[in-house]
């Protein structure tokens, strides 16, 4: 009876030994980096900040980081200055933008990629604390858009073709925003350029950037609408079979998505950059499209379809 009663009480401390190491076990693989300190996590308002702002959401949390959501939190404006106010630790912008938030820059340095990320970059970290993280290669920047059909007809594959097109006298009815319309790095600057130039009876100008609108008058011909303002990423692109038109000069700015944080919270977090650059790294402007079609004409979340990317690409279980 004592042997059995012995026996016993060895087993349970070893039970109980065992729960113990497996329950320290556990807590380590789940402790928070910063459980009392959640990072404020936003993004603009649209269908891609709702994309890009679970990406980042999700994979921060799976590396151990506690987070508020604030994902699709407001437009550009409302964003901005909710970082530079320390109401958001961390957005989600466009460098393109950063034409729009600095100054003392030449309009050529946003239409080259490395350049203008790096002049945003340099600019907020001396002016504002806010340092941008290394953006994705998805250039989500204005562009020229026709039906497939239509490129095929008439061998259009660039912005050189459509302006020998144009000057050849094939017809236009061009949809599009006023502000794109009359600035140097749109359209005005797309003429000088490739040199063409079209009648102010061959443009459609709106008094917005709405591109569910243009793009909605192309597929339909609505008002002879042939060609449309259009931005790289529009989910619309691959759903109807669109061609953009390939701009070699780079005349609008190249938009490419990148985190942008708090210096001081970056700085007490380090970690942060390598989890959204790697999460970043994934992106390419096919596979925005794609995901921004799920959303819009799929009907998904875009939590869903964050969490589907970042499954297949290994970022999450």
């Amino acid at each position: 009876m004592k042997k059995n009663k012995l026996y016993s009480f060895s087993l349970f401390l070893v039970l109980l030994v065992l729960s113990a190491c497996g329950s320290t076990d556990n807590n380590e693989e789940t402790e928070a980096i910063n459980p009392d300190d959640p990072i404020v996590l936003g993004s603009f308002v649209d269908t891609e900040g709702g994309i890009l702002g679970n990406m980042l959401l999700l994979a921060l949390e799976e590396n151990g980081y506690t987070v508020t959501d604030k994902v699709q939190f407001g437009t550009p404006d409302v964003q901005r200055n909710a970082l530079l106010q320390g109401e958001l630790d961390m957005g989600i912008d466009y460098t393109g933008n950063g034409q729009y938030y600095s100054e003392g820059f030449e309009e050529a340095v946003w239409g080259d990629a490395q350049e203008g990320y790096q002049a945003i970059k340099t600019y907020d970290e001396e002016n504002n604390s806010l340092t941008w993280l290394e953006p994705a290669e998805a250039n989500n920047t204005e562009m020229l858009a026709v039906k497939k059909d239509f490129a095929d007809e008439n061998n259009l594959k660039t912005l050189e073709d459509f302006a020998a097109y144009v000057n050849d006298g094939g017809e236009v009815k061009f949809i599009t925003s006023q502000l794109f319309a009359e600035k140097n790095m749109g359209l005005l600057g797309m003429e000088e350029g490739y040199g063409f130039k079209l009648d102010p009876d061959q443009l459609i100008m709106l008094p917005h950037g709405n591109t569910a609108e243009t793009i909605s008058a192309l597929e339909n011909g609505t008002d002879d609408v042939n060609v449309a303002l259009v931005y790289g990423t529009d989910g619309s692109v691959p759903e109807l079979d669109l061609v953009v038109l390939e701009d070699p000069l780079s005349i609008p700015p190249v938009f490419e998505p990148s985190a942008v944080i708090r210096t001081e919270v970056l700085e007490e977090y380090p970690g942060i950059k390598e989890v959204v650059e790697n999460t970043f790294q994934t992106l390419n402007l096919e596979n925005l499209q794609v995901m921004n079609k799920k959303v819009i004409v799929d009907g998904l979340s875009p939590a869903d379809v964050a969490r589907e990317h970042l499954t297949e690409e290994g970022i999450l279980d």
